[in-house]
């Protein structure tokens, strides 16, 4: 079965509170875009200002939404994530998605965020060579095929170079989990799943259906 995983870019905390009340109880993972402006040209929520409830969360006194029914990934469109790992670990994630073009640290993110078992995603542009990931394969737990240079933004139509990439991958690393995120819709979701991907993340195409229920479950069954 194919993982979905719902994004959200927040423009502040009722945006991830509204969202994930939504995809409750339809799958067990959500995934937050994070940007302070620098990898991807936006800012969201925490990074643009609106700082609300994130004190409480890292103190514990709360937490994030539907935190004991509901796992939570965090793709870091920031450079030089190594300045927030630590935060967005306190926060309790279960993965991060870091992205290869945005750090010269990458050992030492993966290394701090295995010492906490937190799954580690590698991000990868369809403009970057598939062989900068290889030396990684083994010490992450998925590669996320971005599905435009475009990041950070919702409603971003699929490079078709992407097709190739997860192909390539797949052939290299038949056991590889592979997860593509922007550009999922009805007619690219189905082709991707083809060329070897096993996560689809999407944000327009299951907040923007009619019926969430049904859009999961035609993405899991592809």
């Amino acid at each position: 079965m194919i993982q979905v995983v719902p994004t959200i870019i927040p423009e502040n905390y009722t945006d991830i509170l509204g969202d994930v009340a939504r995809v409750k109880g339809i799958v067990s993972r959500v995934q937050i875009d994070v940007a302070d402006g620098t990898y991807a040209p936006s800012k969201t929520w925490p990074y643009n200002g609106d700082e609300s409830h994130l004190k409480e969360i890292l103190a514990q006194t709360e937490g994030l939404p539907y935190w004991d029914e509901m796992d939570y990934e965090v793709d870091l469109l920031i450079n030089e994530p190594e300045r927030a790992i630590d935060t967005w670990i306190q926060v309790g994630i279960a993965a991060a998605i870091v992205h290869i073009e945005s750090t010269q640290k990458l050992d030492e993110i993966i290394q701090k965020l295995k010492d906490v078992d937190c799954e580690i995603g590698l991000g990868i542009k369809p403009s970057t060579p598939n062989e900068e990931l290889y030396r990684y394969i083994g010490t992450i737990d998925f590669v996320q095929c971005m599905g435009s240079d475009s990041i950070g933004y919702h409603g971003v139509a699929l490079d078709e170079r992407v097709y190739d990439k997860i192909q390539s991958l797949r052939a290299q690393f038949p056991e590889l989990p592979i997860a593509v995120d922007i550009g999922v819709d009805d007619e690219t979701a189905p082709l991707l799943v083809e060329a070897g991907a096993t996560k689809l993340a999407s944000g327009s195409l299951i907040f923007g259906s009619e019926d969430i229920r049904d859009t999961v479950t035609y993405l899991q069954n592809l």
